[in-house]
């Protein structure tokens, strides 16, 4: 009679550590899932972090320019592993592309991650330039922006 208490308090004990490691497995699985879905959170807010500055930047680079020949010409400087229209004297507008691999560092279009495309167009005395940055596996819009720039009549003294 001994025996059968112990085999009935054995096989309870089993029972009670089998549903503790389902409830343990079940667990460590949600919590699996929180752990993948904050670094493709981190990872996507660090690319549009990436994104902004770089479109943030080319606005700039558009501002300080006085044509849409110079803002392409400065542009090449910066960003040389980009695509550029061939420099004409009175541009009227240009479209550059601009190739990032996964860390957000310029490369060539075979490696590229992320496309940023720009076009510049100069509407009475406007540079007009919309800018935007795309995935290209997924082709999703990380970030875009439009800006616009006045450029101002200079007489021949006040040249830069």
């Amino acid at each position: 009679m001994v025996r059968r208490n112990r085999a009935r308090s054995s096989s309870l004990f089993l029972m009670e550590l089998i549903i503790a490691i389902l409830f343990f497995s079940a667990s460590s699985a949600v919590c699996v899932e929180f752990f993948v879905k904050s670094h493709l959170m981190s990872n996507d807010s660090n690319a549009l972090n990436h994104a902004v500055n770089e479109c943030t930047g080319a606005a700039e680079i558009i501002n300080t320019a006085d044509s849409v020949e110079n803002s392409v010409n400065m542009m090449k400087r910066l960003y040389p592993n980009g695509s550029y229209p061939d420099i004409q004297t009175d541009m009227k507008y240009a479209d550059i592309t601009i190739y990032y691999n996964d860390t957000f560092s310029q490369c060539i279009s075979q490696d590229a991650v992320y496309t940023f495309t720009l076009h510049m167009e100069l509407k009475d005395q406007m540079v007009e330039a919309d800018m935007q940055i795309v995935s290209s596996d997924s082709g999703t819009n990380i970030y875009e922006l439009s800006t616009k720039h006045h450029i101002a009549r200079r007489t021949g003294y006040e040249e830069r």
